[in-house]
């Protein structure tokens, strides 16, 4: 299921090449960087470079009017540098095989579109790939990949985040930390307001503030 959401460059510009991309950089998007054509808004598309030996032996440009969307355009520059890749003898970083990695892909997203959704860091998101994700995490990114979670803003505050867990889950906090993956004292600092909560946890509570059935999209996850 292909989701469409705005695209922009990773930091790095020319840095995926032969020896393998920084640490905390998407594997998937190794040698691929986003190109928007300020100039001329409608060349945006993306941009394909790899080098060997002090040398380009990809620099491709895959626009996307010429693909029909960012998304196309992005599957086809992922299949070229691939050719390129196996063709020059350049070994690229594998990619994590997670479940949240899996996820990811069957959405045909990047790391840096699900952390923007999620509201935390890229670099989080490669790290939850690389490890082990929250089952909440897990739970929440497939209800939103398969729609069932559309979340356009998070205005959750602490005083929300306790009644969020006693009137709609009906938990304790020991419960909610527990399903959380995080420390008991967080949940007390979350609610106190003396401590922010992470971002994909604000997204989680929003979403069952707005109706959202956790069991169920448990249920369609597993299946």
């Amino acid at each position: 299921m292909a989701i469409d959401l705005p695209v922009s460059s990773p930091s790095e510009s020319n840095s995926n090449r032969a020896r393998g991309p920084r640490r905390g950089i998407d594997p998937d998007m190794q040698g691929i960087t986003r190109d928007l054509r300020k100039s001329n808004p409608s060349d945006a598309g993306w941009r394909v470079r790899l080098m060997k030996g002090r040398r380009y032996v990809a620099d491709r440009h895959f626009r996307d009017q010429a693909y029909g969307g960012s998304q196309r355009a992005l599957r086809a520059a992922r299949c070229y540098r691939d050719d390129m890749a196996k063709e020059h003898g350049i070994v690229l970083t594998a990619s994590s095989t997670g479940a949240l990695a899996q996820l990811r892909r069957t959405a045909e997203m990047t790391q840096l579109q699900l952390a923007r959704v999620l509201r935390v860091s890229s670099a989080q998101i490669a790290k939850w790939e690389r490890g082990e994700a929250p089952v909440a995490l897990l739970k929440l990114a497939g209800a939103i990949i398969s729609g069932q979670v559309i979340c356009t803003s998070v205005d959750i505050t602490a005083g929300d985040i306790r009644r969020i867990r006693t009137q709609l889950l009906k938990w304790t906090q020991h419960q909610l930390a527990i399903e959380l993956d995080r420390a008991y004292a967080a949940i007390g600092q979350w609610e106190r307001g003396t401590r922010r909560a992470p971002g994909w946890v604000l997204v989680y509570l929003q979403a069952i503030n707005d109706g959202w059935n956790t069991e169920v999209s448990s249920e369609t996850f597993s299946a």
